[in-house]
């Protein structure tokens, strides 16, 4: 399974060396990671997570699934739907808007 690496480097503007410096590791790391040469240790993936504010699931690709018993409107079960379908750039644009409009409520 691949991490998402680049794509949530690219998404939050950071270049390779940006990220090796947040992580006090080599740029030839973060390289290698994204082109799949080797993968971070279980304490660089914690770390991509925090700095991405992800979780481990989404670094991965996995998409969260909804609770069977989940007690969810329709209209909650429909964002989740259409979210699903964004591509990961989308999904942050919608969650940097989300965090504006819940900041004035």
């Amino acid at each position: 399974m691949k991490l998402l690496i680049k794509e949530f480097r690219e998404e939050m503007q950071f270049t390779q060396k940006d990220l090796a410096e947040k992580m006090g590791n080599a740029q030839r790391n973060i390289s290698n990671w994204e082109n799949g040469a080797s993968e971070p240790d279980c304490k660089s993936i914690l770390m991509l997570a925090e700095i991405f504010d992800v979780s481990i699931d989404e670094l991965f690709g996995r998409v969260p699934s909804l609770p069977i018993n989940s007690k969810i409107s329709t209209v909650e079960k429909e964002v989740f739907n259409i979210i699903h379908l964004l591509s990961e750039s989308q999904k942050y644009a919608l969650l940097q808007f989300l965090r504006e409009i819940s900041l004035r409520a």
